[in-house]
């Protein structure tokens, strides 16, 4: 058996959560190999090996896999036909394809809970969009409905209010699932822990909150400002989740808290997630260690969380597009107990995550006031 220092690690995915991962494996001294479609990727230099390749590409998954002793992702958008293979021939890969495989299409995402008795909203598969404009001409489809891309939606994009018939018209055509627009009190998700001998842990409950306009996490608040009770659970179906679709690695759970408190899961995602960011300041375990230990089968570590914590995003501004150029960025340092990350990425667009900051504060209402000002106060913008 290899010592943990001798196992060479793949990462498939070189943006800023492969960087964060590297932050802590590069602590530990592990062997690290990165593919990643972009020459200049945030993680080119933070690694042992870095490849260029296809991440789409069979080909390209296998041939960097092929060198890794385990296999790990920071992006769900991979050739799943490779990874299949690389596990076949005896590749460890986690979270397992089998998994992956799930997760990354929406509609058998969602057949998962209903199969599974886990709480979530109604939705119909639609092929195409004829197929989902027939059900709207004989009544089928309520309004407002809510539209998802089945495949290669992210930080909210392939996703779309329907507000009324029109607004048919301007989805593109594809496959897609139409679910229940469920009014909700806040938006939460929880990180859960798995390794291979069955150990889990969570992290508390946090509650996000979204630009109206984008739909992208603006604020992350932890710990959430809901009951004891509901916090436990929102992490007991974090865990029921993480066993029935066998995940090893971190699950990051996002759940609806509806208007009569109910808890509804919105979706899942197999690997380090924008709302578990906090985790580096504020937990004495980073939700990045703790994909590492649970990958690596090691007992996984403490997710005690003191205090509140805050956690914005830094993401392109409207109306700019190229070389990217942070306008205020110096006010992030003349607030205490606030932490700056900058993900390194060259250029920059409208909504793209350029950055975070996390700000540990006893009193929430003072993070909060000061996150709201560097919000306001800091831009992305391009050269």
């Amino acid at each position: 058996m290899k010592e943990i220092h001798e196992i060479k690690i793949g990462i498939i995915g070189g943006g800023q959560l492969g960087k964060m991962i590297l932050s802590e494996s590069n602590r530990m001294n592990l062997k690290t190999l990165v593919l990643d479609s972009n020459e200049n990727s945030p993680c080119k230099n933070l690694c042992d090996n870095f490849y260029l390749g296809n991440l789409d590409n069979y080909n390209d998954i296998i041939e960097f896999g092929q060198k890794c002793d385990l296999i790990t992702f920071e992006i769900e958008h991979i050739n799943i036909d490779a990874l299949f293979e690389l596990e076949k021939i005896g590749k460890k890969v986690y979270p397992k394809p089998q998994t992956l495989s799930i997760i990354q299409d929406k509609s058998k995402q969602k057949q998962f809970y209903n199969e599974n008795n886990l709480p979530t909203s109604d939705f119909n598969y639609y092929k195409n969009l004829e197929k989902l404009q027939d059900d709207v001409n004989i009544g089928k489809i309520r309004f407002p409905s809510v539209w998802k891309k089945t495949k290669y939606g992210y930080d909210g994009f392939g996703v779309k209010v329907l507000k009324s018939k029109k607004d048919i018209s301007n989805l593109p055509d594809c496959e897609m699932i139409i679910e229940d627009f469920i009014p909700f009190k806040k938006e939460l998700a929880v990180i859960v822990a798995r390794n291979l001998n069955g150990e889990i842990k969570t992290y508390e409950t946090v509650e996000m909150e979204f630009n109206v306009i984008s739909n992208q996490v603006e604020f992350v608040i932890s710990p959430s400002k809901i009951s004891k009770e509901l916090n436990l659970r929102a992490k007991k179906i974090a865990i029921e989740v993480t066993k029935k679709i066998d995940n090893i690695g971190l699950l990051a759970v996002e759940m609806f808290l509806t208007n009569d408190n109910n808890i509804l899961i919105n979706e899942v995602a197999p690997r380090p997630h924008n709302s578990g960011h906090f985790t580096i300041e504020a937990c004495p375990t980073s939700q990045f260690e703790q994909h590492l230990r649970s990958i690596l089968n090691l007992k996984l570590g403490n997710t005690k969380h003191n205090g509140n914590a805050i956690m914005l995003n830094l993401v392109g501004n409207d109306g700019f597009e190229g070389n990217v150029f942070y306008e205020n960025l110096h006010e992030a340092f003349n607030e205490e107990n606030t932490h700056l990350h900058i993900y390194g990425k060259e250029k920059t667009r409208a909504n793209r995550k350029m950055g975070h900051i996390t700000i540990i504060c006893d009193k929430f209402e003072d993070a909060y006031k000061r996150a709201t000002k560097l919000k306001n106060t800091i831009k992305v913008k391009s050269i």
